[in-house]
């Protein structure tokens, strides 16, 4: 099973020190949606809106975790577990980060089909409490929302 989809991609960061609700940020993308061994692959190119631009990103999702695999010119791998802490290097324009990523909840709800991914975890860089994050990626058949559209 490989198909074309339509992915959107909602992300929240809840600053401790902010004194105003952040607002979500939000972005929709084509991208390839398959299954392999068991896991399932969601893969876009990222543009120069998400300042990714030349990367692309690929999350594997298996079991009670999401690898979040970015090659090209920002290449990173971030891991979220259920109520596990992992450590992974971030490359920047400015630069490599250590990142601690502390995942609180993951619901999957991914099928042949399509679904949803939901992630809730905390992010520390350089053992300094950054936030917590919530991000959520809905998975949609191509050709099933073109014609919707129609």
């Amino acid at each position: 099973m490989k198909k074309d989809v339509i992915i959107s991609i909602r992300g929240l960061q809840e600053a401790p020190e902010a004194e105003e609700q952040q607002e979500p940020v939000e972005l929709v993308t084509a991208g390839r949606y398959y299954r392999k061994n068991g896991n399932y692959y969601i893969s876009y190119e990222e543009t120069a809106l998400t300042g990714l631009e030349g990367t692309r990103t690929t999350l594997k999702v298996g079991g009670d975790t999401v690898r979040v695999i970015r090659t090209g010119l920002y290449p990173s791998e971030l891991v979220f577990q259920q109520g596990k802490r992992h450590l992974s290097l971030y490359h920047t324009d400015y630069g490599d980060l250590s990142v601690v990523i502390s995942t609180q909840r993951i619901k999957n709800t991914l099928t042949d089909e399509g679904g949803e991914i939901d992630v809730k975890y905390a992010v520390e860089i350089g053992s300094s409490p950054v936030g917590v994050n919530h991000l959520c990626l809905k998975i949609n058949d191509a050709e099933k929302k073109g014609a919707i559209a129609q």
